[in-house]
């Protein structure tokens, strides 16, 4: 069966090249989008390898913002412009496989029709800040990690609170970014927040799905044009397009195939893949193909283990 992996990757090419290496079973083409600000003399040894193709255009990707989804869009116009039907399977340059390669294939074969992709009412999967993904424009200060702004629509903030964030923007970002960022906040959103639903950003589906989609998305702008100003779109934008375009999309829906342990403690979330996790990523069920994330150093030896009992055969 033919696989098509779009891979998100900003560093660890060491790690993303054994991830090529474990996954390349001569029916797999590699898309890998590197963010814009990777030094690509690291890259070329990865992008060397056969099957794997470098995605153009490169995006700077920031945390949680529309360039995420910007990215992965390249990625499946790249993977369906090359005209080889397959099946689709977004990873992160952080994932890793927990199945060996004829697992992988036996199960997206017996799934050959089946998106796989966590779906969820906004509510029930973020009941706590799930209306900043809704009501708020979400505006990149910079390209470091988690230095956003959520501000409301300018049309519901009264004198008071415009002058007070209009004179932070100015102290923060200077007249001309500030301006911008008040022309943004005033445009006019496609009120289709009713229809909005999300979970994790890492799903797979059919060649046929991902041509449908793309074709539904580039005539429903709105969609776009909403998520371009959201919190976190890459953990909403495919799923919404996909229910839009699908009513019953639910019905054939089946789990996604990556493993993120999100368990709270003193790490940042989501938490690194050590030795001691790998008991647990052995028992995983048969549609759990993937987990991240695994960092270089950190998740060496547990990445070492579980190639080891894939190899031998351990997994079921």
């Amino acid at each position: 069966m033919r696989k098509h992996y779009l891979v998100l990757a900003h560093d660890q090419p060491d790690h993303v090249g054994r991830l090529v290496e474990r996954l390349d079973d001569g029916e797999v083409t590699f898309w890998i989008h590197l963010d814009a600000r990777a030094d690509d003399a690291e890259w070329r040894a990865v992008l060397a390898r056969p099957h794997v193709e470098a995605v153009t255009p490169r995006v700077r990707c920031v945390w949680g913002t529309w360039s995420m989804v910007e990215a992965t869009l390249a990625m499946v116009r790249a993977c369906l412009g090359d005209d080889q039907p397959g099946h689709l399977v977004m990873l992160s340059g952080q994932s890793y496989p927990i199945k060996n390669s004829w697992q992988i294939d036996a199960y997206l074969s017996s799934t050959a029709d089946i998106v796989s992709m966590d779906l969820w009412n906004l509510e029930e999967r973020w009941p706590d800040n799930y209306r900043d993904r809704l009501d708020y424009f979400c505006i990149p200060m910079s390209e470091d990690k988690g230095n956003i702004r959520l501000l409301r629509p300018r049309r519901e903030m009264n004198a008071r609170e415009l002058i007070g964030w209009t004179r932070r923007l100015v102290r923060e970002t200077g007249v001309r970014r500030a301006i911008e960022v008040l022309h943004v906040i005033g445009r006019h959103r496609p009120d289709v927040r009713a229809e909005i639903v999300g979970g994790s950003q890492w799903w797979a589906m059919p060649w046929h799905t991902a041509q449908e989609m793309m074709v539904f998305h580039e005539s429903h702008p709105e969609y776009a044009e909403f998520f371009r100003w959201s919190q976190f779109p890459d953990e909403s934008f495919f799923q919404t397009v996909l229910s839009a375009m699908d009513p019953d999309l639910a019905t054939r829906v089946g789990p996604t195939l990556t493993h993120v342990d999100w368990t709270d403690g003193d790490w940042d979330l989501p938490r690194v893949m050590s030795t001691a996790d790998v008991p647990t990523l052995l028992e995983m069920p048969d549609h759990t193909l993937f987990a991240r994330k695994f960092l270089a150093g950190i998740s060496d030896e547990a990445r070492d283990a579980v190639d080891a009992a894939v190899d031998q055969g351990s997994v079921r």
